[in-house]
């Protein structure tokens, strides 16, 4: 899963991990990196994607995971 993170291109996966509950966890985040990389954008500041990431993840990472913990629902195996 880390490797999607590593860039911010689209990252091919196997057809079987896109219901794969942490692989959507990390797409989440990659789409929410991506706004906060544009918000910064609009503001002037031209990030690159390793350094908005960084910044996302020391400034909102925690919360955010604990927002989709909190809000979605996982199937009971």
């Amino acid at each position: 899963m880390r490797q999607i993170l590593d860039t911010e291109q689209y990252v091919q996966v196997p057809p079987m991990m896109l219901s794969d509950p942490f692989y959507r966890i990390t797409y989440l985040i990659k789409e929410e990196i991506r706004k906060y990389k544009w918000i910064e954008g609009e503001k002037g500041r031209q990030l690159t994607w390793e350094k908005a990431r960084n910044e996302w993840m020391k400034q909102h990472r925690e919360k955010y995971e604990k927002f989709l913990l909190e809000t979605l629902s996982f199937p009971d195996e």
